[in-house]
């Protein structure tokens, strides 16, 4: 479908009002909107279609908070570029690690019950699955700390899988089965540093179906989604979950096969604009979340839990007064991504209001960040200067010409425009993923080569460059290894790097 064709969808169905019976439940309203509260309304509804389309991105959905009323929810653009059919009210997206956050409702529905503690050793509560010997103390492994991300733990995040692959267990991939992410182990004292710990919401997960006695995403249903009036929501991917799902969509705008995961609590959930009102009301102050969580269990998770500096709750994250977005509110919220989708979501309990954006492309946090930037000029006047994907930018070089030419626009803009860029060592890396799934392995090496040029001493863009090079096959095999082992000397805790190590040696393919 070409730009032109796409352009006359998005334009066709962007501002698609929710008004479903589901939504009915968190519903905006036109009568209660001021004339203020409308033209920003408006203004949404006539940019957001304009950023879809500026950084490919096929459709997403927004939902705009105001004097803890919803006073927008709607969908923008399509679901299926193949189908054309319009992000509607049922349609789902997944939400990447913003999981976690609605997760942590869980975990924090069996303490409010009296069935768990913050405090007590997670371990001694397992039977299925053990935390492995280490120099440090299982025993401070704590819920509290697995929720503020102070466990000490391993696994920032996870790739998911294809759907052709099988999906380990859970207590296989916390022993290291999660597709290159690495075993969860103990890396320092509980309680001493704070570092984002995905493998630690697996944990939680493993914890919390222990002492449910159920599955996580059963559980999830009966005790959080459907009390919050989430109905559509769900963290099992079954087959009638992705009859529902928007397709997603890589960097290059192109389909790609939605990830799947056994970390559900991590990174799996899936859900409707609707449900994501219904959600954002609940964390502000609605009257429901009284179904789930007992009062001041809520106050409990969006304060700042020890050892985070202020910027973490339990499965939230807090962007304090003065020190994140430019109105000088604290908000608490998350933020999400998995390869095809993008989420957004971050409400102020005080001010009663909040921002959330789902999308079903790779680039849509560049959506994400527009709308931000219009949403703090409709709240301070002041526009926010935002600087756009240099990795999206470079796409239609990309596109139309060869590696090559992007990177040569690259340099260009780099040089005479730095500040109006986004330039770091990620940009490159995402896109390269996105050629090395389309099986352009010799474009994604390039591009890596150079990445690593401009990063030389950044441990991911080596180990990404390691993963094009075993692509390439076994006459690559000393460069893939040379790659690894420098990412590995600049991070030792690079369990991929390590693991890509041996399974070279031992002559292993790397399908694409």
């Amino acid at each position: 479908m070409g730009r032109g064709s796409l352009c006359a969808i998005w334009l066709a169905v962007a501002g698609a009002l929710v008004a479903d019976p589901a939504f009915a439940r968190c519903a905006d309203s036109a009568a209660q909107k001021t004339a203020r509260e409308a033209a920003f309304v408006d203004q949404v509804s006539t940019r957001t279609p304009t950023y879809l389309q500026d950084f490919s991105v096929p459709g997403g959905a927004v939902v705009v908070i105001e004097n803890g009323r919803v006073i927008l929810a709607r969908g923008f653009g399509v679901a299926n570029k193949a189908t054309a059919a319009p992000v509607g009210p049922g349609t789902l997206f997944n939400i990447g690690s913003t999981s976690k956050s609605v997760a942590a409702w869980g975990a924090m529905q069996l303490v409010s019950d009296g069935k768990l503690s913050l405090d007590d050793p997670v371990d001694t509560r397992l039977k299925r699955w053990h935390l492995p010997a280490s120099p440090y103390p299982a025993s401070g492994v704590t819920l509290r700390r697995l929720l503020s991300h102070t466990a000490g733990l391993s696994v920032s995040g996870y790739r998911g899988w294809g759907p052709d692959d099988l999906i380990p267990t859970l207590e296989q991939s916390l022993s290291g089965q999660a597709n290159g992410a690495g075993a969860v182990v103990l890396e320092a004292t509980p309680g001493t540093r704070w570092s984002y710990s995905g493998g630690g919401y697996t944990l939680m997960q493993l914890l919390v179906e222990e002492t449910a006695g159920r599955s996580f995403a059963d559980y999830m249903r009966d005790a959080v989604l459907r009390p919050l009036g989430m109905n559509d929501s769900s963290f099992a991917l079954t087959a009638d979950v992705l009859g529902r799902a928007a397709r997603a969509y890589d960097e290059l705008g192109e389909e790609t096969p939605t990830p799947r995961f056994a970390e559900l609590a991590a990174a799996g959930m899936y859900t409707t604009v609707g449900d994501m009102a219904c959600y954002a009301l609940a964390s502000i102050d609605d009257p429901r979340s009284g179904a789930v969580l007992k009062p001041g269990i809520l106050d409990l998770m969006t304060s700042p839990a020890p050892g985070t500096d202020g910027h973490w709750g339990l499965g939230y994250a807090i962007q304090p007064a003065g020190d994140g977005f430019p109105d000088g509110v604290e908000r608490v919220g998350h933020d999400g991504g998995n390869r095809g989708w993008q989420s957004f979501f971050w409400v102020s309990r005080a001010r009663r209001d909040g921002l959330i954006v789902l999308t079903n492309g790779s680039n849509g946090w560049n959506v994400s960040n527009q709308l931000v930037a219009d949403w703090m000029e409709w709240k301070t006047g002041k526009r926010l200067p935002i600087p756009r994907s240099i990795a999206a930018t470079i796409l239609r070089p990309l596109h139309e010409a060869s590696v090559s030419a992007a990177i040569a626009r690259y340099e260009v803009l780099k040089k005479e425009s730095p500040a109006s860029y986004i330039f770091n060592a990620n940009e490159l890396n995402r896109l390269g993923y996105s050629l090395l799934h389309k099986g352009r392995v010799a474009d994604a090496i390039a591009l890596w080569e150079f990445n690593a040029r401009e990063y030389p001493n950044d441990w991911n863009v080596h180990d990404s460059l390691g993963d094009g090079y075993a692509a390439a096959g076994p006459a690559f095999a000393g460069k893939a290894t040379a790659s690894f082992r420098r990412s590995l000397a600049l991070n030792p805790s690079n369990a991929h790097a390590r693991e890509m190590i041996t399974r070279i040696g031992r002559g292993d393919s790397f399908p694409l």
